[in-house]
């Protein structure tokens, strides 16, 4: 009986001793986070993205992207469209065309910016006449340095004649 009780008070002490636990365990994700920490201090700082200024649409009362391209370019060529037209996207395709044909700068203007189509509308003068209404999408209107309008073609046009009308503005412009 003794021996039973020495053994139930073995058993009682070692159940209770491995209850509390010896070793503690430090967590893995701790140390993932130290590698990481370690990691963002070595990197090189970030430099926070500047966001670019917002240009107004029209400047002077030219259409920004014109004044911009006539700067560039002593003709330009610009296609006034509706971009879900599928002939309008076959007139700018053929107007970007015919601009790279004859070296010339290129602009679109989309008429439903009612600001921009106001300021091209005041620059060349357009009226309710029908040869002379700046509106129709698609149109095709080639400009010689500074700001002047030297031919506008109404509907579609093809890359050709685009670039026959660009090459004439050169010259002529060259001539004055």
């Amino acid at each position: 009986m003794v021996l039973a009780a020495g053994g139930f008070l073995f058993l009682g002490r070692s159940s209770a001793s491995t209850a509390a636990p010896v070793h503690q365990l430090k967590r893995l994700h701790q140390v993932q986070t130290m590698q990481a920490k370690a990691k963002t201090a070595l990197a090189p700082p970030k430099l926070a993205a500047k966001a670019p200024k917002r240009r107004p649409a029209v400047l002077n009362g030219v259409p920004t992207a014109l004044a911009d391209a006539l700067k560039r370019h002593g003709v330009v060529v610009l296609a006034l469209v509706t971009p879900r037209s599928s002939v309008d996207r076959l007139t700018l395709a053929e107007a970007k065309a015919g601009a790279l044909a004859s070296h010339s700068g290129f602009v679109t203007i989309n008429v439903s910016s009612n600001a921009l189509v106001a300021a091209l509308s005041a620059l060349v003068g357009s009226s309710a006449d029908p040869q002379n209404r700046l509106l129709d999408a698609p149109a095709v209107l080639v400009f010689q340095r500074p700001q002047t309008l030297y031919v506008r073609l109404n509907g579609y046009v093809d890359a050709d004649t685009v670039a026959q009308a660009a090459v004439n503005a050169a010259s002529a412009r060259a001539n004055q």
